[in-house]
């Protein structure tokens, strides 16, 4: 609670007035403060060095995935409107620049894809879950194009992301997955609850748009579900069972 505190207190009363870098450095490294607080041992690998902006995509299990991308790359999430009503946890994403969207109106994501186009043209990061929920990490599902857009209009890089949570032994753990209706509160317990929980986040080589946004979503999936040790085949595209793991444990 004390490093709740800390985050709202710096979003109201010190972010208008620094400066946009020293704000990315404060949002980064208040994420990682707050997965030493959860007790959480992240295993980050570092972020592709672009010189412009870029388009992230990645895997979701958890809200707790923003915090482990935040603490490797300052980024600017696309989130479902939902979320911008919760208690402080909406406040303080509008905050640190999230993007809304009303996943149920379909002109909402003309709208979106200008604000990502926007950011990314000035040389940010935007960062998107294409699989437009979230599962326990044992499967990946197909990646929506819709908000890969921008990426294609800019011929800006798509960068795939991979994110895994282990227990201390090595084997997966579905202890942070927010998923079936649990509660964050419920979800919050299970992530503390979980001894030496490793989360591991992993990058993988940027894509260039070179085609249609389908095409794009294709290789940004199959991007992932490499970087994942998922089965991956030719015809991504057209497949829309969730990835699984190739050597399954047991």
């Amino acid at each position: 609670m004390l490093h709740l505190a800390w985050g709202v207190a710096a979003a109201g009363l010190a972010f208008p007035l620094l400066k946009t870098a020293q704000r990315d450095r404060f949002i980064m490294a208040w994420a990682r403060r707050l997965l030493r607080v959860l007790g959480v041992r992240a295993q980050l690998a570092p972020a592709p060095r672009l010189p412009s902006g870029a388009l992230l995509v990645c895997n979701h299990v958890s809200w707790l995935d923003i915090y482990l991308i935040y603490a490797a790359q300052r980024v600017h999430f696309v989130s479902k409107a939902e979320v911008r009503n919760w208690p402080v946890a909406g406040w303080l994403a509008k905050k640190t620049g999230t993007l809304f969207i009303e996943r149920g109106r379909r002109a909402d994501t003309a709208r979106i894809n200008t604000e990502m186009r926007d950011l990314m043209q000035d040389g940010a990061w935007v960062a998107v879950f294409p699989e437009g929920t979230t599962s326990d990490g044992r499967a990946l599902r197909r990646f929506m194009p819709s908000l890969l857009q921008p990426a294609v209009q800019l011929n800006c890089p798509v960068v795939p992301a991979a994110l895994r949570y282990r227990t201390l032994d090595g084997n997966h753990t579905a202890a942070s997955a927010y998923i079936d209706e649990i509660s964050m509160w419920q979800s919050l317990k299970n992530i503390v609850s979980e001894p030496g929980l490793i989360a591991e986040l992993q990058f993988g080589e940027p894509i260039l748009p070179n085609g249609h946004r389908r095409e794009l979503a294709a290789q940004a999936e199959a991007a992932t579900a490499r970087l994942l040790g998922f089965r991956i085949s030719d015809a991504t595209a057209a497949d829309t069972a969730p990835r699984t793991p190739a050597d399954p444990p047991g």
